[in-house]
């Protein structure tokens, strides 16, 4: 009877054995992590996750954290159960997934077999960004600059943004191929590139000496944990969801008390009634697009694709300025400019086959109320310090800030994400 057993056996498909389930559980664990940090959102890594495994014949059940995934594959009466390496902070690498999407089609195709998926999947976890780190800062300078520009700076000020940006870059991109804390990295990149904008409005003679300093902070935003923590609540996705919402807003804290901090050391405040007043609608849509630049390279989107990326942030921003001169407020107006950016970013994202945040995020950078998140931590810093003799008018206006940030962000949000959801459901139908 052991003889039967051990030559049945041993004419299984290495599939069908346990090391092979041991194997594919592994193979299965790396795609969806490799998913995960290259910026899909969780709908799309349950998704992939379900269909690879069923290539390989299982079944496969996924539990995602902000730590680390959760991987059962199951086939018959066997099982195995995986839990994945740590999850690093979350970002955006288009190349990465392409080369993923290749990978899927080869095994969908049967031209791969695991060996080869796995051999992939190395080159891909070693691969080589899609820019250079020297093109990424300079990018992200001239998102600085043209949200200066956007937010009603001078000229000088202008020039004090890009050189904070592209320096401030240079040093936080440096930080994280350390691997540091993101927190820690995000407080250290904003108390450096807010003393550089403060010394640069000190030296030019800038007229709006506070843009140089919320300019640099506002590249900083982390918009990715955001929409996809929207997408993901909406989507019943809540533990993870919510958990990207949390670190965004610990991230966006960090940027706000190293702003604070060099507005107390140098002297150059943010002022609190300080509302921007935009360009003219045709300069507003030519920086609505160069500012769409630097995330889109720091995303890793391909060249061939960088006409997508500026012409979201064109049509959406620029939108949200035509509804303004109309007399609509800014949170109906973000909720309005914010939809016609998901839409586009869907639309593209189903053609080239990449996460929509990859589009959305460049397109909506210019609408993110940081300027006003900022403004609302000064005001509660200064009623702090003033204790129970804060003037009634500054409470006031700070709880004001508050809700109208709030109230942004929140549109923002919904603009982006229900087209998303919307848009998907439609396609899984």
């Amino acid at each position: 009877m052991t003889g039967e057993a051990t030559a049945t056996a041993s004419v299984l498909p290495s599939d069908q054995t346990e090391d092979g389930l041991e194997d594919i559980a592994h193979l299965v664990l790396r795609f969806g992590r490799l998913l995960l940090v290259n910026g899909a959102d969780t709908e799309r890594v349950h998704h992939v996750v379900a269909d690879v495994a069923a290539r390989f014949g299982c079944e496969a059940h996924l539990s995602v954290t902000y730590e680390a995934l959760l991987l059962t594959v199951s086939r018959g009466t066997r099982f195995r159960t995986r839990i994945g390496a740590h999850v690093p902070a979350l970002g955006v690498n288009l190349g990465a997934i392409e080369r993923l999407n290749a990978v899927l089609d080869a095994l969908a195709a049967g031209a791969i077999d695991r060996a080869g998926v796995a051999a992939r999947l190395d080159a891909i976890e070693a691969g080589t960004p899609n820019w250079p780190r020297m093109a990424i800062a300079l990018a992200l300078g001239v998102t600085a600059a043209s949200l200066v520009r956007l937010f009603g700076g001078d000229w000088a000020a202008t020039a004090a943004a890009l050189v904070a940006g592209v320096v401030g870059t240079w040093a936080r991109l440096a930080m994280a191929g350390r691997h540091w804390s993101p927190l820690v990295v995000t407080f250290l990149t904003a108390l450096f590139s807010g003393a550089l904008g403060a010394a640069g409005a000190r030296l030019g003679g800038t007229a709006t000496p506070a843009l140089c300093l919320v300019a640099p902070g506002m590249i900083l935003v982390p918009g990715v944990p955001f929409i996809n923590g929207i997408r993901d609540v909406i989507r019943n996705h809540m533990t993870f969801g919510l958990a990207r919402l949390g670190f965004a807003g610990l991230l966006t804290l960090a940027i706000a008390v190293g702003l604070v901090t060099v507005t107390r050391l140098s002297g150059v405040a943010i002022p609190l009634d300080g509302a921007p007043q935009g360009p003219p609608l045709l300069e507003d849509a030519l920086f609505s697009a160069l500012a769409a630049i630097g995330y889109a390279l720091l995303f890793g989107v391909p060249s061939r694709l960088l006409w997508a990326c500026m012409l979201c942030g064109l049509a959406s921003h620029a939108l949200r300025s035509a509804l303004g001169l109309a007399g609509i407020g800014l949170v109906p107006g973000s909720l309005v400019a914010a939809a016609v950016a998901g839409v586009l970013a869907q639309l593209w994202a189903r053609r080239f086959r990449v996460p929509p945040v990859a589009f959305v995020f460049p397109g909506v950078v210019a609408m993110i109320p940081g300027a006003y998140a900022f403004r609302v931590v000064v005001g509660a810093v200064a009623i702090m310090q003033a204790g129970a003799a804060a003037p009634a008018a500054q409470i006031a206006e700070t709880l004001g800030l508050l809700v109208e940030t709030a109230g942004m962000v929140v549109a923002i949000g919904i603009g982006v994400a229900v087209p998303l959801a919307l848009l998907d459901n439609r396609r899984n139908g």
